[in-house]
């Protein structure tokens, strides 16, 4: 028998053993052979179909053999073809014969160690008989089946009557899911260990992010990193830094502090860097992160025990494989710099161990200084230069640009294509994508709270609900969406509620659980202690038909805002829901000195903003005062304006007369609190008088990112009377939250500048608006063919310089010139036939490359007077003497 034909056999095996997990249905797991796929034929009751699902399970099993080949190639290509054989039948009477009766198998952190070592605990030895050789190929080739079974049956959708139906009906694309799933896994090799294991458990666990919108019972609930990533930007510190892409800015250290504000995606990047480092996929600016071990830990884990040591490090990624770990192995890692070590949420540690956790990390760093770092926190948790001592570069993250608003939204609709049932709700999705883009490039006030991830998805997934209206700021943002999950939509699909436990009650327990978390500085807690804290609100609740444990699996499933993110402890899916719960809650208890009280403690910074919008006329009065009165807060009052309705005119004035002291903003995060006061603001900064560089600076990136159209006629004031780079950088990255035409015509189209560089796509959007440039320099960029369009619309400059582009690529510049001067920079020509965009020019100067010949200069002979080599060698000095005879009019230098 062929091996191909003994791998089908065995891929064939295997996708039947997936299947098991897939139905998730013990008893049938628990019998061997073929049962799990007879069961699923006797849920059909056309022929076609039966013939259909085989012919799909087929598929997944020839999906298991591509993998399976190119091992058998490289490690074992001298194992005689008898011994391959024996080891693959032995592999594939193993999973025959494995009864899967161990509750664990069924559990969504399963990783494939501990399934290899299960059915290799109910299944006699098999390797007897195999010879040493063969005996390693039965070892790799079992436990890369586990791995292909866990990803099969995790990567279908939840089963049920109508999953079956919609997995034949979309085969293709099921089977192409199943494919790229299997490809996401790491490359097994004859002398992968545990290295290889951990990998894969790590690719597995956190190329998964939770998709606002569907609720934990919903199959797409968690959807791959592939999907959801969206490359961040950052500044490069607290001063007015700046903006990159943070790939970009990794490439240039080895130890970062990440900061950024509720919702930015500083945990999804984390995960990221993880993915790409279990995968070895980094992009080419990273290509040096290739290679690494990735290590995964969330402080929050940590805000009521010891910080862990290095071999606690693998605690967040699995149960199971710690035991397997060789001794040393996480030191290894981090002594030879092979280790990528992920800290999340300084802020999630209570405030008076922080210290600690700055000791924790240094000591980490002195003692493994080769090991790559990667810290976040929110701005509050810790100051930009917490770590500065020990190196760390300091990146503040930013709100997402329209362009990534865009691709977000894209993403999270083709996320949600996977619950589509039918080509008409696939048309109805797309209508909703079309019509929310619609919505955010007309109202500013979207455009600002699409800015930030979180509360993207959150507009996503009301759009779709509610069917075209939105709410009109972040409060009632998060009250509609507590609407949708707590209540509408088990009512909208028929799911049976609680007795007695509506959206009121809900709310109610909820929220007594996250003030009670708040107060206690916790951010997750043991689950037992959870059941009690909701069991005493509960008892107030005679309504409620149901034992607190019914209640606590209905919250956490059906609710979308629990979640247990380590066996026996709950926490909130994300803080943000956390402070808006725990906000409502301390107002509806009247509890608002508590508030004023622990307001200076930035664990209550979003609980007291959002405290406001939740109190009543009095409470908030009671709430701003008080925060006035102590002095230290007036930037929290002017954040605070965002969510207050209403105020009294004399507590207006007073917030007014005590906030104007902190104006101009001297740095990016005065900035970002002051621009959250949103349309309060834009007056006061328009009145402000900035005295520094630094000031200016500010003052714009506050009134742009507050994203309101009443901004730009302020903006455009500085556009035309500002002549620093830093503060033009600044306008320019302005662009970014606005509509692209109305920034330009009113922003833009005012600066007075005459020249400038090309090196970023926010610089090709300003420079089609800048009608005073009379020098353009253009960069060659990585992405350049993603904008080609905007090379058609360049203005008419007298002089344009262009940097480092490739012959291929001259064809995207789509405006006709005709200047006085070119300049050619590091460009590596043939010759200068590909420039037919320059129609004329008088005077041209070659720096720096390669050009081949001048063939094509004929096209100017009516203008060109003057050329001009610099740092080129003979041969060129002897094209330019050539030049010189067929052209003798022609100035040539040298």
């Amino acid at each position: 028998m062929p091996v191909e034909t003994a791998l089908i056999s065995l891929g064939t095996v295997a996708v039947r053993t997936a299947t098991k997990l897939w139905l998730g249905d013990h008893k049938v797991a628990a019998e061997v052979g073929a049962a799990a796929v007879d069961q699923l034929s006797l849920k059909l009751t056309k022929e076609r179909d039966k013939r259909k699902l085989v012919r799909l399970m087929d598929n997944f099993a020839e999906a298991v053999v591509d993998r399976l080949e190119p091992i058998i190639e490289a490690e074992f290509r001298a194992l005689k073809e008898n011994e391959q054989l024996a080891a693959i039948d032995a592999v594939r009477d193993t999973f025959e014969e494995a009864s899967l009766d161990d509750a664990d198998l069924f559990a969504a952190d399963l990783d494939a160690g501990h399934l290899d070592r299960s059915i290799r605990r109910r299944v006699p030895p098999r390797t007897r008989l195999l010879s040493a050789d063969a005996t390693a190929l039965y070892d790799l080739l079992l436990r890369e089946c586990c791995g292909y079974v866990i990803e099969i049956s995790r990567g279908l959708p939840v089963f049920s009557a109508n999953a079956l139906t919609e997995l034949l009906r979309r085969d293709r694309e099921m089977l192409d899911g199943i494919r790229e799933v299997l490809a996401r896994l790491p490359q097994r090799d004859r002398t992968a260990g545990f290295d290889y294991d951990y990998r894969q458990l790590v690719a597995r666990k956190l190329d998964r992010v939770d998709m606002f919108g569907v609720t934990l019972a919903d199959a797409s609930r968690r959807y791959p990193l592939s999907v959801a990533y969206i490359s961040l930007t950052a500044s490069t510190d607290d001063d007015l830094g700046s903006v990159h892409r943070v790939e970009d800015l990794l490439a240039g250290a080895r130890h970062f502090f990440i900061r950024g504000e509720a919702g930015l995606g500083k945990t999804t990047l984390l995960q990221w860097i993880a993915v790409r480092s279990a995968l070895g996929d980094f992009p080419e600016k990273l290509a040096d992160w290739n290679g690494t071990i990735p290590f995964f830990v969330p402080l929050r884990r940590y805000a009521g025990r010891e910080l862990p040591a290095p071999e606690r490090f693998l605690d967040e990624v699995g149960r199971y494989i710690a035991d397997e770990m060789p001794r040393g192995w996480v030191q290894d890692k981090l002594r030879d710099g092979s280790a990528v070590l992920l800290i999340d949420g300084v802020d999630e540690m209570v405030a008076d161990r922080r210290e600690e956790a700055r000791t924790w990390l240094r000591d980490l760093v002195n003692a493994f200084p080769r090991t790559r770092v990667v810290v976040t926190s929110r701005p509050g948790g810790a100051p930009a230069q917490w770590l500065g001592a020990e190196g760390f570069s300091v990146l503040d993250l930013q709100p997402m640009s329209r362009g990534d608003v865009r691709l977000f939204v894209a993403r999270w609709h083709a996320a949600m294509q996977v619950t589509c049932v039918d080509d008409e709700s696939r048309r109805r999705l797309h209508d909703y994508e079309e019509g929310l883009l619609e919505l955010l490039a007309s109202r500013a006030h979207l455009r600002k709270l699409a800015g930030y991830p979180l509360l993207c998805a959150l507009l996503c997934a009301l759009y779709q609900d509610r069917r075209a209206t939105l709410p009109s700021n972040r409060m009632e943002l998060y009250e509609v969406a507590l609407q949708m999950l707590l209540e509408r939509r088990d009512v909208e699909r028929g799911i049976n509620a609680i007795d007695g436990l509506g959206r009121t009650e809900k709310l109610l327990l909820l929220g007594d659980l996250a003030y009670w978390l708040i107060r206690n500085g916790y951010t997750e807690v043991d689950v037992p202690r959870a059941l009690y804290r909701l069991s005493q609100r509960l008892s107030h609740m005679p309504q409620a038909k149901a034992s607190i444990q019914d209640v606590y699996r209905h919250l956490l499933e059906r609710s979308g805002l629990l979640r247990e993110p380590v066996e026996g402890r709950v926490d909130f899916v994300h803080r943000t829901f956390q402070e808006y719960l725990a906000a409502r809650d301390a107002m509806t208890t009247d509890d608002v000195g508590t508030v004023v009280q622990s307001a200076h403690l930035d664990q209550w910074h979003e609980v007291v903003v959002m405290a406001v919008g939740h109190a009543s006329q009095r409470q908030r009065e009671e709430l701003l005062h008080g925060l006035l009165n102590r002095g230290d807060l007036h930037l929290l009052v002017l954040a605070s304006m965002e969510t207050a309705p209403e105020l009294s005119t004399s507590l207006r004035g007073e917030i007014q007369v005590k906030t104007m002291r902190l104006l101009p903003p001297n740095s990016m995060n005065k900035a970002k609190a002051i621009a959250s006061a949103g349309e309060y603001v834009i007056d006061l900064l328009a009145d402000c008088r900035p005295q520094t560089i630094d000031e200016e600076t500010a003052t714009v990136r506050a009134l742009a990112e507050t994203r309101l159209d009443e901004a730009l006629p302020v903006l455009a004031r500085f556009a035309a009377k500002s002549t620093s780079d830093r503060v033009f950088e600044e306008i320019v990255h302005g662009a970014s939250f606005f509509d692209e035409r109305a920034y330009g015509e009113s922003v833009l189209s005012q600066s007075r500048r005459t020249s400038m560089y090309v090196d970023s796509e926010l610089k090709l959007v300003a420079a089609r608006y800048m009608t005073s440039l009379d020098q353009l320099g253009l960069k060659h960029l990585d992405d350049t063919r993603a904008f080609a369009h905007r090379y058609g619309l360049l203005p008419q400059v007298s002089t344009l310089r262009l940097n480092s582009w490739p012959r291929s690529d001259l064809r995207l510049i789509g405006t006709r010139f005709r200047l006085a001067t070119l300049v050619l920079e590091n460009m590596r020509l043939p010759d200068l036939r590909s420039l037919d965009f320059v129609e004329s020019v008088v005077e041209l100067r070659v720096t720096g490359g390669s050009l081949a010949s001048f063939d094509g200069i004929e096209r100017w002979q009516g203008s060109l007077k003057k050329v001009v080599a610099v740092d080129h060698g003979p041969t060129t000095r002897k094209m330019l003497a050539a030049l010189k005879r067929e052209m003798p009019n022609l100035i040539v230098l040298p």
